[in-house]
């Protein structure tokens, strides 16, 4: 009898501290396997001159690159989930470049300045999200336009090479770049706010989400997103609506099948460690070793103490 009790308090403490387990998403593979060339996906609205003009500015080879897509109104309204309406303006284009292993997640905008909205390591931040591990991405615009778009086109590249993106991992890279950068415009110019620290930020929440595991609360995520944002000086600098698209935009990813892919938290790492390494002194007063999740580990051992409390209790019990 006093087996059978020890064994079931046992078990009941192992479903607590039970880790998720975690399988590969196939999109980097893919793009190792596949985009032998690069892959370029040029918008719609592009008249022939600006074609050209693109093709240019992503520094497409006549002479050995062949794969030319175009994101059609159809294929754009599929993947953000909108209305097909032909009246839609697409002209951020993209490249898609593989790199080795070693090599981290790069992101070039060669047109800032008609990319209004979204920075290169917002991106970057997406397409961690939509499985990316390493690959060099271009985004250019031979127009000023908010740059959203370029993420569909990434998306339907790697749609049309035969990568299985979840819809999890779409729709989480469109909130994510949408949330992102409608703080970055919002918060333009203000003072305290820095870009570079809220794409760091994002890098250790979305890193707690994936640790913490589908089992996270709100009252969790909310600790998450205020405890990383305090760090970085950003909590009293963001807006409550801000913070909450955040926090909503954790609780979404926690439930889902993105944090399952067993190299979401190292390619994490990479861009955390790149973005800071190209911006190192606006992080010179930061903890960079920040722990977005040891208040919930606190918290969890806190309970483990109290099972294991419970358990010498009747241990003592039946003698």
């Amino acid at each position: 009898m006093k087996k059978y009790m020890l064994a079931g308090f046992a078990f009941m403490v192992s479903l607590l501290l039970t880790s998720p387990v975690f399988a590969a998403s196939d999109v980097q593979k893919v793009i190792d396997e596949t985009y032998v060339q690069p892959d370029y996906v040029l918008g719609y609205s592009l008249s022939d001159e600006q074609r050209t003009q693109t093709l240019e500015l992503l520094s497409y080879d006549s002479s050995s690159d062949t794969n030319i897509e175009t994101l059609t109104t159809s294929a754009y309204a599929s993947i953000m989930d909108v209305a097909d309406d032909s009246s839609l303006q697409l002209y951020s284009s993209v490249k898609i470049k593989k790199l080795g292993s070693s090599q981290t997640l790069t992101v070039t905008i060669a047109t800032p300045e008609n990319i209004t909205k979204v920075t290169e390591d917002m991106y970057r931040n997406a397409a961690v999200t939509l499985g990316i591990e390493h690959a060099e991405i271009t985004v250019a615009s031979p127009i000023a336009v908010t740059g959203e778009s370029a993420l569909a086109g990434i998306y339907y590249s790697l749609e049309e090479n035969g990568a299985q993106v979840s819809d999890d991992a779409k729709d989480l890279a469109q909130e994510e770049l949408s949330t992102l950068s409608e703080i970055n415009e919002e918060n333009s110019g203000k003072d305290g706010y820095d870009a570079d620290k809220l794409n760091v930020a994002l890098t250790d929440i979305k890193t707690a989400v994936a640790e913490q595991g589908s089992d996270l609360t709100e009252d969790q995520a909310q600790s998450i997103v205020e405890d990383t944002l305090s760090n970085y000086g950003l909590k009293d600098v963001l807006s409550s609506n801000q913070i909450t698209l955040i926090v909503n935009f954790a609780l979404n990813l926690s439930k889902s099948s993105v944090i399952e892919n067993s190299s979401f938290t190292s390619t994490l790492s990479s861009l955390k460690d790149s973005i800071v390494s190209n911006a190192s002194s606006t992080f010179s007063n930061i903890n960079l070793n920040f722990d977005a999740s040891q208040a919930l580990t606190e918290g969890q051992n806190f309970f483990t103490n109290i099972w294991n409390q419970i358990v010498t209790f009747f241990k003592n019990l039946i003698g």
